[in-house]
C-alpha cells in the first residue's frame, strides 16, 4: 500500500465513506483491519491514495464482482 504523505488529499472517516460510497462503520472496520491512517488533533485522517488502494483491494476480493472490467469500471467512477 502507498505510504502516508502530507502532499496528498486527505479525508476524515466521514468524507472517506462518502468518497467510496460506503458507511462510516465500513471505513472504521478497514482501519481496524490495518488500513493506514493517522490522527491529527484527535481526528482520524486517511490519505487519498491509501483509501483508493484499500477500496480497489476490497473490490477485487469481492466475490460478487465477477470480471476485471467490473473492477475497472468501479475504479474509474471513483477516481
Amino acid at each position: 500500500m502507498p505510504k502516508l504523505s502530507d502532499d496528498q488529499k486527505n479525508y476524515t472517516v466521514k468524507k472517506a465513506a462518502k468518497r467510496v460510497q460506503r458507511n462510516t462503520r465500513t471505513i472504521q472496520r478497514w482501519i481496524r483491519d490495518g488500513m493506514k491512517c493517522r490522527e491529527v488533533a484527535g481526528i482520524i485522517v486517511i490519505d487519498h491514495a491509501v483509501l483508493m488502494a484499500e477500496f480497489r483491494a476490497r473490490c477485487i476480493s469481492n466475490p460478487n464482482i465477477k470480471t476485471r472490467s467490473d473492477i475497472n469500471e468501479i475504479s474509474q467512477t471513483m477516481s
